[in-house]
């Protein structure tokens, strides 16, 4: 599984590689620090899986979503944020994000909810609001 990390913050960003790499099953294919980053990686790298933070420079990661979403309706794209509630997780869902993992869980949640979105699953958050399918 290929994943594209798009993440501002580099220290998050580095622990999210850590925890992937340590998964045999799992590479890293890209970062990338922006939105509008994100979207030319995804283009160029065709990953199997965006972890897309939601609060990026420029673009935010909603909007990046709907952008490589329009141009690759198949992407598989997990947000992430510190910040949580069910208004942000539709409106990720809404773009066509498939799921939502919160920061402060993502030592516990990002390695099960990226095997979610790999098979095709919604993955939200325990601590959200909205129900996970």
């Amino acid at each position: 599984m290929r994943i594209l990390i798009v993440e501002d913050h580099k220290p998050t960003r580095d622990e999210m590689r850590g925890l992937i790499e340590r998964q045999t099953d799992m590479t890293i294919a890209a970062e990338a620090e922006t939105g509008e980053d994100g979207v030319d990686k995804a283009r160029l790298e065709n990953p199997d899986i965006i972890v897309m933070d939601i609060l990026l420079p420029g673009i935010n990661g909603i909007e990046a979503t709907r952008r490589i979403r329009l141009n690759q309706p198949d992407a598989k794209i997990l947000a992430l944020s510190n910040h949580f509630g069910e208004s942000l997780v539709q409106a990720i869902l809404c773009v066509g994000g498939m799921g939502y993992v919160q920061k402060m869980r993502a030592f516990e949640e990002l390695i099960p909810a990226l095997r979610s979105v790999a098979a095709g699953q919604t993955y939200v958050s325990h601590d959200s609001t909205v129900q996970k399918t």
